[in-house]
């Protein structure tokens, strides 16, 4: 008797995996790594969509590992198993003591470019990130800060400075990207950026730098002199 054939989603689980142990974390966008963590709690079903609904939900892989199991839940096709399992790596690294494995020190323009990858300059939707240092350029945390916003006048302080005061970050590295591929700042932006540096004296955290992506490079407003 010949066998059903496998469904399509089990090759491209596949073909995740292999990605994954070929070139690491590097070789999974979020979505990628978030679909196939899921698929270990969800082995027969297509776990895609609620890889992209959980990130299009809380608006990061890191914000979705954040969350506790009951706001999980809230996401459809989410259940006991796949909320405990995410939680469960979430945890991990605290339960360790070290920090999360895989995340590198950011004392150089170079190694945030190389940290960030391609994967921000090809999100659809204008969203500014905030990565969360240490005093030694470690990254402690990468969370979204805003999302959906051309107008960057409308960004809420209060949204980075919870951010900072929940990681205990001393120094921030503000990223967002530009959809539309125009590699350079506005003047929204260097006012934004203003804002949020004299902000972060005030209240004992440092702003780096601001890093604008899109498909076509990196422009770091440190070092165009910007700020």
């Amino acid at each position: 008797m010949a066998r059903p054939p496998r469904p399509p989603e089990e090759g491209h689980r596949k073909r995740l995996r292999e990605r994954l142990l070929r070139a690491g974390h590097r070789g999974l966008s979020d979505r990628d790594a978030l679909e196939l963590l899921l698929s270990y709690a969800i082995p027969r079903r297509d776990t895609k969509p609620m890889a992209h609904a959980l990130i299009e939900r809380f608006g990061s892989l890191g914000e979705v590992l954040s969350q506790p199991p009951a706001m999980l839940r809230k996401v459809e096709g989410i259940g006991e198993s796949a909320s405990a399992l995410i939680s469960l790596v979430s945890a991990l690294p605290r339960m360790s003591g070290r920090l999360q494995p895989g995340l590198p020190v950011l004392d150089s323009l170079e190694a945030v470019k190389q940290y960030l990858g391609s994967v921000y300059g090809y999100e659809r939707r204008e969203k500014l990130y905030a990565l969360l240092l240490d005093s030694r350029n470690r990254l402690l945390a990468e969370r979204l800060v805003d999302s959906g916003t051309v107008d960057r006048s409308a960004v809420h302080p209060r949204n980075l400075v919870e951010k900072v005061i929940e990681s205990g970050a001393t120094a921030v590295i503000l990223v967002h990207n530009h959809p539309g591929g125009r590699l350079e700042a506005s003047r929204e932006d260097l006012a934004l950026t203003r804002r949020l540096s004299e902000l972060g004296s005030s209240l004992g955290f440092r702003v780096l730098d601001h890093l604008i992506v899109s498909p076509d490079g990196v422009l770091s407003m440190r070092s165009e002199g910007l700020i």
